[in-house]
């Protein structure tokens, strides 16, 4: 490599390593991130893996170095983050090298210059999980294989590759795919001496993974993560391939021109070695990963195909040889300053949240909690409380009512919270969870005034007020049928004071019905539908729901149902409130019906039923 070649390294090196240091230990840790350290609190090693790692989907690598990391040096930010910082900026190099190695000095260039600024690669050298691990023992693994394919290897690359290709497995099975892929291929493409050498590497690999192959095989049977992640769809592929070019038409045609120009510009040597098995080893874990989450269960993502991803730049620039390097400096410094462009200036990257945040609701909580004279509720929903706990206990030590709304009996919880505060203001908070909308309708049962709300990617925080609640619930049930309500006369009662109530038994399954039609309340605007019912106590264990359907005729194309024991519990308060999203119709006779329905049969008093809408 001369010195013009080693100056353009030594820039892309520079800029890849200048956008994964930018400011990394000052965004906010991820969920992810987050449940990794809340994992981290034991006393040894073995428990670490056992406890820590094994009711966990990945391998242990990144959890064992963020072990040693916060147990060496604490659990700051830039600690936690450095080790795969320092990895993201290596993998930098390797793909030069890998490159270099498979096809050409200028396609290694052309692959590390994209590979530098691409949002893809350097959103994940940034964050404290497995990918940056995995990414570069995925390449130090293609590096030494390559090099031993092409007999351009010494004695030490095989113990080396051993070791990559053992690594591989220990960040994260999609780059333990990778290192398979390299693994059997290299039997067919190996000869003579040298081949019974690569099976000793081997070997050795699966020597130094063989302790851990018990975890393995437990936490394979634990499945995917079907729970959250849907099946993909057709076009996948597609927008994958859109995803890791930044999403930007600029990009998505500067690096297939640039692939392209290689076969017009050099005279170089096709070969399936050169060209169409990078192609493939991008393309299998693509397809397995596909094939599994349709018919088992999902576990396709594009981060899981952060480890053939620099297959892909392989296969683009295997045009290109070292016979016109002043055109390949130019086509680096292209590539470099229109991927950086695209990265920092198009996509604002450093400007973007990826993932939920903490750090900033954390400082909101705690900057509104001061305003109103720590008078306010604090409620919050996040998967563990040490997820916002984390910066609201290096700021100010506060501690929320509530950390969760969506577990079993969250929302009970919240409604007694809410109804027995003597706070003027409630301060809500939540990140990364499925959030669901009676949250924010119970808390605003006594706090209807919304005084102001900042929203994140994923993540937001919003604090209400007492007063006068500009919202009315519309439509009331009065025990009498009418156009809106449906009402059986028979399951009308009246107790001794003259207050009327629906008995809801055996016999009467549903209680009373409220019907309109759909269009008329799109064309209003309306996109929520509130209701709110007082009832006698249930049991916590009842089988009573809220029954919400839109309809076309014969088409019911929306239904869903909230159990009341969600809301309810022994000794009240009784009253619930739920919240539905209105569908688009299907046609100008829609209907929309909202009931409740018994559905084992329970006894129940109902007091009233109100419909609001937003």
């Amino acid at each position: 490599m001369g010195k013009t070649e080693k100056v353009i390294l030594g820039i892309i090196l520079f800029v890849g390593a200048a956008l994964r240091v930018y400011n990394f230990w000052d965004f906010s840790l991820s969920n992810d991130e987050l449940s990794a350290l809340a994992r981290l609190n034991f006393n040894s090693l073995r428990d670490l893996i056992m406890e820590g790692v094994r009711i966990d989907g990945h391998p242990p690598a990144a959890q064992v170095v963020l072990w040693y990391m916060t147990k060496w040096f604490g659990n700051s930010v830039f600690v936690v983050r450095l080790p795969f910082v320092l990895a993201g900026i290596a993998s930098v190099y390797f793909i030069f090298r890998v490159a270099k190695e498979w096809v050409s000095t200028s396609a290694g260039l052309l692959s590390s210059a994209t590979f530098a600024t691409l949002i893809f690669p350097v959103l994940y050298s940034r964050i404290a999980r497995p990918y940056a691990l995995g990414m570069l023992f995925a390449l130090m693994a293609a590096f030494f294989w390559i090099r031993i394919v092409k007999e351009k290897h010494s004695l030490a690359d095989y113990f080396l590759l051993a070791l990559s290709l053992a690594l591989c497995a220990y960040s994260h099975y999609f780059a333990a795919f990778v290192a398979a892929m390299l693994a059997v291929s290299g039997t067919f493409l190996i000869k003579g001496r040298n081949l019974r050498n690569y099976l000793f590497a081997l070997v050795g690999a699966f020597l130094l993974f063989l302790p851990y192959i018990p975890i393995f095989l437990h936490q394979l049977s634990l499945g995917g993560v079907g729970q959250w992640l849907s099946k993909p769809e057709n076009d996948w592929l597609w927008e994958h391939i859109r995803y890791v070019f930044n999403d930007s038409w600029i990009v998505l045609i500067i690096i297939p021109i640039a692939g392209i120009s290689g076969y017009f510009l050099c005279k170089s040597k096709k070969s399936f070695l050169k060209i169409g098995l990078p192609l493939i080893f991008f393309l299998a874990p693509f397809v397995v990963g596909f094939a599994y989450s349709k018919w088992v269960n999902p576990v396709l993502q594009n981060s899981t195909l952060l480890f053939s991803f620099p297959f892909l730049l392989v296969f683009i620039f295997a045009g290109w040889n070292d016979d016109r390097p002043k055109i390949t400096t130019a086509a680096s410094i292209v590539l470099l300053t229109v991927s950086f462009s695209s990265t920092v200036f198009e996509k604002q990257f450093f400007r973007t949240n990826y993932f939920g945040v903490f750090k900033e609701l954390a400082v909101d909580v705690i900057d509104w909690n001061k305003e109103v004279n720590s008078n306010a509720l604090l409620i919050g929903d996040f998967n563990h409380p040490f997820y916002i706990n984390y910066y609201l206990e290096r700021n100010e030590p506060l501690k929320l009512s509530l950390y969760r709304t969506t577990d079993e009996k969250g929302l009970a919880e919240l409604k007694s919270l809410v109804d027995t505060s003597s706070n003027e203001y409630a301060i809500y908070a939540w990140s990364t969870i499925n959030q669901v909308p009676e949250v924010e309708a119970i808390i605003r049962e006594k706090f209807p005034i919304e005084v102001k709300r900042d929203t994140y990617f994923n993540s937001e925080v919003v604090m209400f007020r007492k007063g006068v609640s500009e919202f009315s619930f519309s439509e009331k049930l009065n025990f009498e049928k009418t156009d809106s309500w449906n009402v059986n006369p028979d399951a009308v009662q009246q107790d001794s004071t003259g207050i009327k109530y629906i008995q809801m038994t055996g016999e009467n399954l549903f209680g009373p019905t409220f019907q309109t039609s759909v269009q008329p309340l799109i064309d209003k605007g309306v996109s929520e539908i509130v209701v709110r019912i007082t009832c006698s106590e249930i049991s916590e264990t009842s089988g009573i729901q809220l029954v919400y359907e839109q309809s076309n005729g014969d088409d019911r194309y929306v239904w869903e149902s909230d159990p009341f024991a969600r809301q309810f519990s022994s000794g009240g308060p009784n009253w619930g409130v739920f919240s539905y999203k209105l569908k688009l119709p299907h046609g100008d006779v829609d209907m929309l019906k909202i009931y409740p329905w018994s559905a084992d049969g329970e006894w129940v008093n109902l007091y009233s039923m109100e419909v609001g809408f937003r």
